[in-house]
């Protein structure tokens, strides 16, 4: 089948100057995607927009950046008059800590924009320090973080639920509590390593949220833990999520501009475009534009 040439929502990327996001500071630090020197630097929606624009990416949603701690309410607004001004990003998932216990009052807060869609709170917790967001992998369970979390439904938020196949067991005990939340699993379950039994955990954990029929699966990040990303390796990873939580469950995202570290917008792409010309053109649609449309109401 021919490659997807129609409208592709990229449902994961960020920008930023480099001033209001602290952890591109000096010094640099070890971070579980390696070396980052190429993008602690300002990344502002003019290259966003030169990266994509020919690629075919009509609209967007923005993942927080992570701003300093306290700021997280100043990037919201500073998205909205972004996308105000030039159209991108149109739609915005902000960070909280989700068991402050004044958590209500941020949600309202952020609320007030009209692109706001979900909220990013990293729960992935592995051995490995850099590979720690939170105290302990079952983070996701903590009474206070669950009591923060029963208001997302309230506030018709979505959750990027981000964490580690070995998570699995807990996450799935909080998917389930919450039946009515919208959620999706962040760079399709951040599989780290390439042995056949990290894939084969890795698969069992897809497999295990996919029972969920509220859980999304998006297909980004792919070379976070590889420094960058081949057509097998994101054959490997694309085919599976898909098999496993159906097309109509799939969404593309970018991570740019991390996955800029090692390529280019278009040679990303197009190894999605080339792994995804194996399925029907209504398929190969759903994953690139119309399942972000409904998950993210666009």
């Amino acid at each position: 089948m021919a490659d997807y040439t129609g409208p592709v929502i990229d449902t994961h990327h960020h920008i930023w100057l480099r001033k209001d996001v602290r952890w591109l500071d000096d010094p640099p630090i070890p971070r579980m995607f390696g070396d980052y020197f190429g993008i602690r630097r300002d990344y502002p929606v003019e290259e966003w927009a030169n990266d994509i624009v020919p690629n075919g990416v009509t609209k967007s949603v923005h993942v927080t950046a992570m701003w300093a701690p306290g700021k997280s309410l100043d990037e919201t607004k500073w998205l909205q008059a972004t996308a105000d001004k030039h159209g991108f990003p149109h739609g915005i998932v902000f960070n909280v800590d989700l068991t402050d216990p004044d958590v209500e009052s941020a949600l309202k807060a952020h609320k007030q924009f009209p692109n706001v869609r979900g909220v990013r709170q990293m729960l992935y917790w592995d051995s490995p320090s850099v590979r720690q967001a939170v105290p302990r992998p079952d983070f996701c369970n903590d009474p206070a973080f669950r009591r923060g979390f029963a208001l997302l439904e309230k506030y018709d938020l979505g959750f990027e639920l981000q964490v580690y196949a070995g998570q699995v067991a807990y996450a799935a005990e909080l998917v389930k509590a919450f039946p009515n939340v919208r959620m999706i699993l962040a760079h399709a379950g951040m599989l780290t390593e390439r042995t056949q039994g990290a894939i084969d955990q890795w698969r069992a954990a897809l497999t295990t949220l996919a029972a969920f029929p509220n859980v999304h699966v998006k297909l980004s990040g792919l070379g976070m833990y590889s420094q960058g990303v081949t057509y097998p390796q994101a054959r490997q990873v694309i085919r599976d999520a898909i098999q496993i939580f159906g097309a109509g469950r799939a969404i593309y995202g970018s991570n740019f501009p991390l996955e800029k570290l090692h390529a280019s917008y278009a040679d990303f792409i197009g190894i999605y475009r080339k792994v995804l010309s194996e399925y029907p053109d209504a398929e190969q649609r759903a994953v690139f534009h119309d399942n972000a449309v409904k998950f993210y109401r666009l």
